[in-house]
């Protein structure tokens, strides 16, 4: 048996694990488009500011591989799919038989069409070979424009100014972190680049970025007419799945690639996962792509189980975010961005203390959460993630989830009869925690519920409460 596996992320080496917890002869074959290990992509901007060191970024080791028995061919590519001949097509033209497959080639950076947008000194965030490219022009870059105010804007663009390096965010909507946040919530990201002295643009675009004779970046022209001076640009509004290999291939394919809750697509012995699938999402109760981390690593994980004879179900996610900058600590999930008043089916909830700086936001639905914002004390992520998991009818408490009281306090209720839960034990603990879980996930659950980033999305029995 031959596992192929075109990618080299964290979606990889989850698929890795699991061919081998099951099948332990069959030769595994990984396609890496770089010269390179799997990596946590997510730390490269903390490596730009200089505060992970490049021997941290490395997710995995080559020994990792090596006793596995995996052979990578690095610098290769999946550049085509012949699925009536079982093969794929490889950078160069080589070909390469397999008995199954896995597409776990991620997301490419989407580049807007802005006139001048191709050439030196012009960049996307989403790579090692991106961040190196950056930092070999930092002695020479002097101020920079960072378009897009998401994610990754304002990671790179914090970065840059821990660098030395004047920032100017210009972001086509209204609002810092638009996916992620509401009005409110975003007034105080705003504030944050205020204090750190970092200079935004909301409302407008960038649709050229100007040249000189030689052919090098000296600023940008927005929609509005004004000019800003830079010898940089970073491009950071988001990827698309990286579906462009695949076309001719007859998979289907929407704005990813579509996969059932096996992970596997309408080829046979076909799966996919990671950024380039579109998955089912929990709270919206469609297929969509969700690109993130954990996610990608559950459904390699379930993908690879898959592969070799499991019988592993994907039970879906939902977008969950925790970033920090400039001092300003957020963590959101779910329909976070539905202000208060707007929408008649759901009920919102805020509680704010600009003195503390705490700001809470949930989001109910059908007596559900559906869900939050948390900024600065972001303590209670893993609890409000956990009730989005479980679905658990939060009706008898839901007036209390944003109060200043813990949220033991918060669900000390007496519901459907029960004994009330007095937390003075271990105990009711693991009561609450088990309310939080689906019930085939309760036997991962220890003592307090912040562990629902390690265990969720591996079965499929789901708990009604």
């Amino acid at each position: 048996m031959r596992y192929v596996i075109a990618g080299n992320s964290v979606a990889t080496v989850a698929a890795i694990e699991a061919i081998r917890k099951r099948d332990d002869k069959g030769e595994i074959v990984v396609i890496s488009p770089e010269p390179r290990t799997a990596y946590c992509r997510p730390l490269i901007t903390y490596h730009l500011a200089g505060q992970v060191s490049s021997d941290r970024l490395s997710y995995k080791q080559e020994s990792f591989y090596e006793a596995r028995g995996v052979r990578v061919l690095y610098n290769k590519a999946l550049e085509g799919l012949e699925p009536e001949k079982g093969r794929v097509v490889l950078t160069g033209g080589e070909k390469l038989e397999y008995d199954r497959l896995l597409l776990a080639i991620g997301a490419t950076p989407f580049i807007p069409p802005i006139e001048g947008v191709k050439g030196p000194g012009v960049h996307p965030f989403t790579s090692i070979d991106h961040m190196e490219a950056v930092e070999a022009h930092l002695k020479d870059w002097k101020e920079v424009v960072v378009v897009g105010a998401g994610m990754i804007g304002m990671k790179t663009a914090e970065a840059l100014h821990m660098r030395g390096v004047k920032v100017t965010i210009v972001e086509l909507l209204e609002k810092i972190l638009p996916i992620v946040l509401d009005d409110a919530s975003s007034a105080w990201a705003q504030e944050a680049l205020e204090k750190a002295g970092v200079d935004y643009v909301l409302g407008d675009s960038v649709v050229a970025v100007e040249r000189d004779g030689r052919g090098d970046v000296k600023g940008v022209t927005l929609k509005s007419g004004a000019f800003i001076p830079c010898q940089g640009v970073i491009v950071a509004v988001g990827v698309r799945p990286n579906v462009a290999p695949l076309e001719g291939s007859g998979i289907d394919i929407n704005k990813g690639v579509l996969v059932d809750d096996r992970m596997e697509t309408n080829l046979e012995n076909v799966f996919a996962a990671g950024d380039v699938v579109e998955a089912y999402d929990l709270i919206l109760g469609a297929k969509r792509p969700i690109q993130l981390w954990p996610l990608a690593y559950r459904q390699g994980l379930i993908a690879g189980a898959n592969m070799a004879g499991g019988k592993k179900r994907y039970v879906g996610g939902f977008p969950i975010n925790s970033v920090g900058f400039f001092d300003f600590k957020v963590a959101s999930a779910g329909l976070s961005t539905v202000e208060p008043g707007v929408e008649e089916s759901f009920e919102v909830k805020v509680f704010e203390d600009k003195e503390r700086g705490i700001y809470r936001k949930v989001v109910v639905g059908n007596n559900r959460l559906m869900g939050f914002i948390i900024l600065n004390d972001i303590c209670r992520a893993g609890v409000y993630s956990g009730l989005i998991w479980s679905r658990m009818d939060v009706s008898l408490f839901k007036d209390a989830l944003v109060e200043d009281m813990s949220m033991p306090e918060a669900c000390r209720l007496s519901a459907h009869g029960l004994e009330p839960w007095s937390f003075e034990s271990m105990r009711d603990f693991r009561r609450m925690g088990w309310s939080l879980f689906p019930r085939s996930y309760r036997k991962h659950f220890t003592a307090m519920p912040s562990r629902i980033e390690e265990v969720c999305a591996f079965e499929s029995e789901v708990c009604t409460i």
